[in-house]
């Protein structure tokens, strides 16, 4: 199989370089697909055991309000393989969703050991909300800026296939990831920040 890109969990190199490869192979995953004619979807693109928590994350911030996608790897080990960098995700369910909203958050997962959100994509006005609105709540906040590993800000990340173009993705840390109150604090803020 073709190595194509690095993760930011693991930092193992992708195995496959689309869903149609990947589904030709792996069979222990699951897709949570949720439609709610909403023009904001919150995708959780490696949920499950890829990188762990965010989907329940994604979950929390849609609430019974936004569209919601996550890939959630079920494998006993060896979840990596079924990393697809966000900038290949073609999932046709996901990209259906992502293209009928205008604004997409996707919800990833860092490893760094400090409580930290990183918050980069192209909708500069939104991630600057975001950032500020998780700080009031106390949790450390990064707006990502050109260096940063997290910027999101290739076009075809899947969090800018919106109708847009530009969006927010979120990179939270494992401290964060593995507090069920952070993910609550975490939902509660940008769900205030998405508010009109």
């Amino acid at each position: 199989m073709r190595l194509i890109a690095l993760t930011s969990e693991s930092g193992y190199m992708d195995t496959y370089s689309s869903f149609r490869q990947l589904k030709a192979v792996e069979t222990q995953y699951a897709v949570e697909h949720k439609d709610r004619g909403s023009d904001i979807t919150i995708i959780a693109p490696h949920g499950g055991n890829i990188e762990p928590h965010t989907s329940e994350i994604a979950a929390l911030i849609a609430g019974d309000t936004y569209n919601l996608f996550c890939f959630n790897g079920l494998k006993q080990q060896d979840n990596h393989l079924l990393h697809i960098t966000s900038h290949h995700y073609d999932d046709e369910q996901a990209l259906a969703l992502v293209r009928s909203s205008n604004t997409v958050i996707s919800v990833h997962g860092c490893t760094l050991k400090k409580a930290v959100v990183f918050v980069g994509g192209r909708d500069d006005e939104l991630r600057d909300t975001i950032a500020l609105a998780l700080n009031n709540a106390g949790i450390v906040a990064i707006a990502c800026a050109r260096q940063s590993p997290y910027w999101g800000r290739h076009p075809a990340n899947i969090c800018n296939r919106g109708r847009s173009g530009k969006g927010v993705q979120l990179e939270i840390s494992r401290p964060l990831r593995d507090s069920p109150r952070a993910w609550c604090n975490i939902a509660e803020a940008i769900r205030d920040a998405l508010k009109p």
